[in-house]
């Protein structure tokens, strides 16, 4: 929109001066058409000039109409105090337009929305239009121009004429304030161009024929509705409006010379039947557009919030990697801490052993012999002592024994000396001799050693299951087995006692089922308690095989 500063005066004088000339330049071409009193036309461009005029320079310009309108009805034969309240009427009926589609509508030059579309044919045409056709055909019955009975009929007239000037003028106006050019590739101008031809063609056909003059066979104006759509739908507002023109160009041109569908036996009749017409292609064609438009506008909207959702899909994700990745180093971390852990308290499991072994244990090898050799002297003296020094004896080999069990238990040595299958070995053996228990070591060839602290982890397991099996299970027989199936390592203890069922297992704290599930947990697997078919109970730690260059050597 253009706006006139209120100190410039030479500015608002031009443009008024360009607006009275264009309403003056648009009169004339309207009373050309003049069917009442010289002053009413069906055909009136003049007042969407003035409606243009005042949207888009402001209401300061609103003089220009009225000088306009007042030389045009002049010039062409009206009186002068006719033509003045005329133009005032014009005036006041543009004013009345603007100020309604400003105040009341919030209207945009665009017309792409069907809100703008209805506002404009409702409160532009229809209403201001029948302002000044009030005004106007009152003004020539004043003036004696119009006698009392045919004042209903000019007054139609006039509104008509005025409403088909808003409806078919204004339209392409708009569109050149606004211009957008719809034609963006050489096949759209090719298009445009055939479009173009088609339209004017057909209308020819129809409105320059000579045959369907005075028969009223007006369905055969429909044919400009699929030309009319093929403009709204693919060249927006500026093809619409140019086809609008030319179907009413080669519209009143056949009517006039009394050719087409429209054509009557007076010229009033004609141009009344042919102003509806116009009236309805163009209000067609702007409900399309402005339809047209809305969809187009909901579509980018709906690719804007699908942009938007995935761009906020992206940055959760990332979030989530993120957070996901935070996790893992965490739980690496945490990993490596409880690797610590376990390898100190094992390190403390192992001095605490070498001191039973060499501390507790040598004391007691010390004690047994000097009670061995006191049980000597009090028997061959046939002292009776000698069956409590005897016990004594067997007490403190008992003692000896259980602490070398324990130490053993707490340092195993063969695991410096041979890895995982020596230690596996001794537990078997140390089973087998003090426990008395047939302790069976299957180790298969393909199973791959792990690095030392898993290793230390795998033994603890066993030997812990194993525990548990001599404490529990009654049994005769323990089977430890390592095994390798489908990408996983398996380490079970197998026994043939009572059997113990995983519901059992659970509720039973002290059989160490947690620390088992722990270390099975550091080792990326799973502990398992089932019953087998010896009737015992089954213990297996699975663990997936470790990737890349860390893989150990296999026991062969």
């Amino acid at each position: 929109m253009v706006t006139i500063r209120g100190n410039s005066r030479f500015r608002l004088v031009l443009y008024t001066g360009i607006v009275a000339l264009a309403y003056y330049a648009g009169a004339k071409a309207g009373l050309a058409y003049a069917v009442v009193g010289g002053a009413v036309s069906l055909v009136w461009p003049s007042s969407g000039i003035a409606l243009v005029a005042l949207l888009a320079l402001g209401f300061a310009v609103a003089p220009g109409i009225a000088i306009g309108s007042f030389l045009a009805n002049v010039s062409g034969g009206v009186p002068v105090a006719v033509a003045a309240v005329i133009s005032t009427g014009a005036m006041v009926a543009a004013l009345t337009a603007a100020l309604l589609l400003n105040r009341a509508a919030r209207f945009q030059f665009t017309l792409d929305r069907v809100n703008d579309v209805l506002a404009f044919i409702g409160l532009a045409a229809v209403v201001s239009t029948a302002v000044s056709a009030l005004i106007g055909a009152t003004a020539l019955l004043g003036g004696g121009l119009v006698p009392v009975t045919e004042y209903g009929e000019a007054f139609l007239k006039w509104w008509l004429g005025d409403m088909m000037g808003v409806l078919v003028v204004a339209p392409p106006l708009f569109s050149f304030l606004t211009y957008s050019n719809p034609v963006r590739s050489a096949e759209q101008t090719v298009e445009a161009c055939g479009l173009a031809v088609a339209t004017f063609w057909v209308s020819h056909l129809i409105f320059g024929a000579p045959q369907l003059a005075g028969h009223g066979y007006y369905p055969a104006a429909l044919a400009i509705f699929p030309f009319v759509i093929w403009a709204a739908l693919r060249f927006n507002h500026l093809g619409t409006s140019v086809a609008t023109l030319v179907v009413s160009a080669v519209a009143i041109w056949g009517t006039t010379h009394g050719t087409g569908p429209f054509a009557a036996e007076t010229p009033v009749d004609s141009l009344v039947r042919w102003c509806t017409f116009a009236n309805v292609v163009a209000i067609t064609g702007l409900l399309l557009v402005a339809a047209r438009a809305q969809e187009k506008h909901a579509y980018s909207l709906l690719q804007i919030s699908h942009i938007e959702l995935e761009q906020r899909v992206r940055e959760r994700t990332e979030d989530l990697e993120k957070t996901n990745n935070e996790l893992k180093e965490e739980m690496a971390q945490r990993r490596l801490l409880e690797g610590e852990l376990i390898q100190i308290g094992d390190q403390q499991q192992r001095l605490i052993g070498q001191e039973l072994h060499d501390g507790l244990g040598q004391h007691l090898t010390s004690l047994g012999l000097y009670c061995a050799a006191m049980n000597q002297k009090l028997q061959a003296q046939d002292h009776p002592a000698s069956a409590d020094a005897t016990t004594i004896v067997e007490l403190v080999k008992q003692a000896s024994l259980m602490t070398r069990r324990i130490a053993h238990g707490l340092d195993p040595v063969a695991m410096e000396y041979g890895g995982l299958a020596a230690a596996l070995h001794g537990l078997a053996e140390t089973a087998r001799t003090l426990n008395g228990v047939d302790c069976v070591l299957r180790i298969a060839p393909d199973v791959d050693l792990l690095d030392p602290l898993m290793q230390i982890n795998l033994y603890r397991a066993a030997q812990e299951a194993v525990n548990n099996a001599l404490k529990y299970s009654h049994g005769r027989r323990i089977w430890i087995d390592l095994e390798q199936v489908d990408g996983m390592q398996t380490l079970s203890i197998s026994d043939d006692g009572v059997g113990v069922g995983q519901e059992e297992m659970e509720r039973a704290a002290g059989l160490g089922l947690h620390s088992l599930r722990h270390r099975a947990s550091l080792l990326g697997g799973a502990c398992t308690v089932a019953r087998n078919a010896f009737g015992g109970t089954t213990v297996a730690l699975s663990y997936p095989l470790p990737e890349g260059p860390g893989r150990a050597r296999k026991i062969v």
